[in-house]
């Protein structure tokens, strides 16, 4: 069996065997009780994005956040992919899995910024004319950005502006070793080694790629547990050996590791390496509203619920997550409103 496991998988076995080694690789960084009683997740203004031209500084018209990444170089900047004038509506597949693109085409505008979240300003954009419907967003540890654009059903890798790696075949849908359909997220080890994909809306599978591209194998289920849905976001906790994914369509699946009443559909997560702690952002599902979570990850209280977070004026959608390398910054990205929401991480 593949050394790193799902999240959804014999979660107490892989704890339990790496309990040691997780703590040998926090010891240094550990907390005690009475700091983590005081752990604050504070709500701030949403982020004002401001684009300059040569005349004038004006605030930027946001599309829906599809993604978002921070940087690991330098804590205050901030990677988005957004929709800019595209929507996604019933319109978007009308067969539920082939992009109506004769009918809606290439985004014209940019849809990757580089924002400095002290000021807002926009340091750097690009990607008009490039994609269709932008989705997920990651920055692995060298900061090479890996973006996936369900419309295309696509996976690309970024370095510097320059496209070096593309998975999945353009406008094709499909269910096999070298076809997404409509996939959701990506995540890169911290060697650069492997590649997960989250293939999201139709197949609901789970890919490990090597840093080539070649296909290593399939993450599944066990028989008796509930398949994925609608896997959405994934994460990757490597001092404990294993991928977490937020599966949307199922809401809160592994119920007897993390849950919460008011966590019924899980969209976004992020993993803290430096506190070890586990963010995560639910969706709005019939009467209940959207909610931030922080679980601790120690194998001793892995998925004990720290605390709940939102905004000072609620969420509307949340879409994605992602919190500065310092870990003192937390950024939620919405499609409606298309607005990204910024939080202060206290301790």
């Amino acid at each position: 069996m593949d050394r790193l496991t799902l999240l959804l998988v014999l979660v107490s076995i892989v704890v339990n065997v790496n309990a040691r080694a997780f703590e040998n690789t926090i010891s240094a960084g550990v907390e005690s009780d009475e700091n983590v009683v005081t752990y604050q997740v504070l709500s701030n203004k949403p982020l004002s994005i401001v684009s300059a031209d040569d005349d004038s500084q004006h605030e930027y018209k946001l599309g829906q956040v599809g993604g978002l990444g921070a940087s690991v170089k330098n804590p205050n900047r901030l990677f988005v992919f957004h929709r800019a004038s595209r929507e996604w509506n019933q319109e978007s597949f009308p067969d539920g899995r082939h992009f109506d693109n004769p009918k809606f085409g290439v985004i014209p505008e940019n849809t990757v910024l580089t924002v400095n979240t002290r000021t807002g300003q926009i340091i750097e954009q690009w990607g008009n004319n490039t994609f269709y419907m932008p989705h997920g967003l990651a920055v692995d540890s060298e900061e090479n950005l890996w973006l996936t654009d369900v419309g295309m059903h696509q996976v690309f890798k970024y370095s510097n502006g320059e496209r070096v790696l593309t998975l999945g075949e353009s406008f094709v849908p499909g269910n096999d070793e070298s076809h997404f359909c409509k996939l959701t997220d990506v995540v890169v080890s911290n060697d650069g080694s492997k590649i997960y994909v989250a293939d999201g809306y139709c197949n609901a599978h789970i890919f490990k790629f090597d840093s080539k591209g070649k296909f290593l194998k399939e993450y599944a289920m066990p028989e008796d547990e509930q398949p994925l849905l609608i896997p959405h976001s994934i994460v990757l906790i490597e001092a404990l050996d294993l991928v977490c994914v937020a599966d949307r369509g199922n809401g809160c699946q592994v119920k007897a590791i993390i849950d919460h009443p008011l966590m019924r559909t899980v969209y976004a997560m992020y993993y803290d390496p430096i506190k070890h702690r586990l963010y995560a952002v639910s969706g709005r599902l019939r009467q209940s509203y959207a909610m931030g979570f922080t679980f601790s990850v120690h194998p001793e209280s892995f998925g004990q619920l720290i605390t709940t977070w939102e905004p000072n004026d609620k969420f509307g959608d949340p879409h994605d997550l992602a919190l500065s390398v310092n870990g003192r910054s937390l950024y939620v990205g919405e499609i409606r409103p298309n607005r990204i929401d910024s939080f202060n991480v206290l301790n």
